[in-house]
């Protein structure tokens, strides 16, 4: 073992255990000369004068990281690998009421799924597993007699993601709730389900986007159509029929029928380098592992209804990409759970659906925000497995894929896709949900008001049908002038500049492009026929 010396809990136990974490510690504690706290890209250094120090200890150090710094299941798991059930089982019996050595007493069985032999049930009074001020948890824990643990760990020992608050503490969805109440009473519901619309079929444009598929139009169309009709409509979107229900409904009637459900094959998200060899971003866990990690993931949408419903959208569609349970598709159901437990846990308001996937795709920079939240797990698990990936000869599997890839050591990774700590990527969504009300909803609403506004103008000044309203809407709010094209198409309104001005001020005076000088009376002349020829 090497020495720990400057360094307190989980910093300590990896290096004196050789034990390097896989997912970086949330907090590093340092024994300094002076209490003091720096943060930096959501990790926190957390410096104490030398009275802090603990003894050189498992026992002590373990205290201390579960006292001042969470509960990290990833590491902890691998060091009782390397520890073993001794010094477990030896602090439990000198210390049969300790709060910590139970603590780490039911974590030890908990995850190694054996029983410390020679230690009796505790006493003392009940006690949290989790400080649920400081971790999305169980509503309603588990009382573990053994123990005497209130476990309210979110998951399973099969899949039970992490989501720490923080010092910032949990996202409050009430001001983001209120925003939403708000917009129906000033936009109405029915400008509301208009913009909602429209935005269902921005959201699945902008869903292929995502994975560089954004031009087929009928792919596009079916996911909306999915959104419309399944979020919310059916009894659980993770379990396998329902899975398979919104699959189909995403990928129509040329899916590949192989390829439909759950995957019996291995699968990655990867590239090819500058010399055309494969590389791996992110390996989703073993095809074996996926039935009882879905089973982890539907006990934490279960555990946790009541918490937090932006963590709980957040960390189960995340939970749910990293999975990777089918075949096709995972992304795009991944972001349709988004607003289905956003409904399903009365945050949004039928018929409400977030532009996530727009919001996420808007520009360069928010689509590398979302590729650094999913990069927050998979470089680390990636640093980890690469050595035990390669490419060999070809083998299909039992749902017809075929693929070359061999993994050695599965079971690297197994201990980081079971307990994997999405607290960034939760606080990465949490952003993307209140920009898409505060910015893609509401501009929506905003944007039908005033193009009903032009809209309304325009027939009071020329003559048309919907679709010439439209045309001549959008090219002048987004070239701010008569293009040459709009001049060619309606040349009856165009090439007379005087009518041109009334339908350029109309237009701008509606999308507030132009001060409302309070003279109306020039927009009132004779209708003229616009219709295109």
């Amino acid at each position: 073992m090497q020495n720990g010396d400057g360094y307190a809990g989980y910093k300590w136990l990896s290096e004196v255990y050789n034990l390097a974490p896989v997912q970086p510690f949330r907090v590093c504690s340092v024994i300094g000369s002076s209490r003091s706290s720096a943060v930096s890209n959501g990790f926190r250094v957390e410096t104490y004068p030398a009275h802090y120090q603990p003894d050189a200890t498992l026992r002590a150090h373990l205290t201390f990281a579960l006292k001042y710094e969470g509960v990290e299941l990833d590491f902890l798991n691998r060091l009782f690998e390397v520890t073993g059930p001794k010094p477990l089982a030896r602090w439990a019996l000198e210390e049969p009421t300790g709060a910590y050595a139970r603590r780490c007493g039911f974590l030890y069985e908990w995850l190694s799924e054996s029983i410390l032999d020679g230690v009796g049930d505790a006493g003392g009074n009940y006690v949290d597993l989790l400080n649920a001020s400081q971790y999305l948890s169980a509503t309603v824990p588990d009382k573990v007699r053994r123990w005497r643990i209130n476990n309210n760990l979110p998951g399973t020992r099969a899949f039970c993601p992490m989501v720490d608050f923080g010092k910032q503490g949990p996202a409050d969805p009430a001001p983001l709730r209120a925003e939403i109440d708000n917009m129906v009473d000033q936009f109405g519901i029915e400008t509301i389900e208009r913009a909602v619309n429209w935005l269902t079929i921005k959201e699945s444009k902008a869903s292929f986007a995502i994975e560089s598929e954004g031009k087929e139009e009928d792919r596009i169309r079916r996911l909306a159509h999915a959104m419309g009709m399944h979020c919310d409509k059916i009894e659980s979107a993770l379990t396998e029929e329902g899975m398979l229900m919104i699959q189909q409904a995403i990928m129509g009637d040329k899916m590949v029928g192989a390829r439909l459900g759950i995957r019996q094959s291995p699968v990655f998200v990867g590239h090819t380098n500058s010399v055309f060899e494969p590389v791996i971003d992110y390996l989703a866990p073993h095809h074996a592992m996926v039935a009882e990690m879905m089973d982890g993931l539907r006990a934490f949408e279960q555990r946790t209804r009541g918490q937090n419903p932006l963590l709980r959208a957040a960390a189960l569609s995340f939970g749910f990409v990293y999975i990777h349970p089918l075949g096709d598709g995972n992304g795009r159901l991944s972001r349709f759970l988004i607003n289905d437990i956003l409904r399903r846990d009365g945050f949004l308001p039928a018929p409400v659906i977030l532009p996530v996937s727009a919001v996420i795709s808007e520009n360069a920079m928010r689509r590398a925000a979302y590729d650094t939240a999913l990069e927050h797990l998979s470089r680390p698990l990636m640093a980890t497995m690469n050595s035990v990936c390669t490419f060999g000869a070809t083998v299909q599997y039992e749902d017809g894929v075929k693929s070359n890839l061999h993994v050695a050591e599965w079971d690297r990774g197994l201990a980081t896709w079971r307990y994997a700590d999405l607290s960034f990527q939760s606080e990465y969504l949490v952003d993307v949900i209140r920009h898409s009300i505060l910015h893609g909803l509401k501009d929506e609403a905003i944007y039908l008001l005033r193009y009903e506004t032009a809209r309304n103008s325009l027939k009071e000044i020329i003559e048309g049908r919907d679709e010439d309203y439209a045309t001549i809407i959008r090219s002048l709010v987004t070239n701010m002038q008569v293009s040459g094209k709009l001049r060619k198409t309606y040349p009856g309104v165009f090439n007379d500049e005087d009518l041109t001005k009334r339908v350029e001020r109309a237009v701008f005076k509606a999308f507030e492009l132009l001060p409302d000088d309070g003279n109306d009376d020039d927009d009132v002349v004779p209708r003229v026929d616009v219709v295109a020829r």
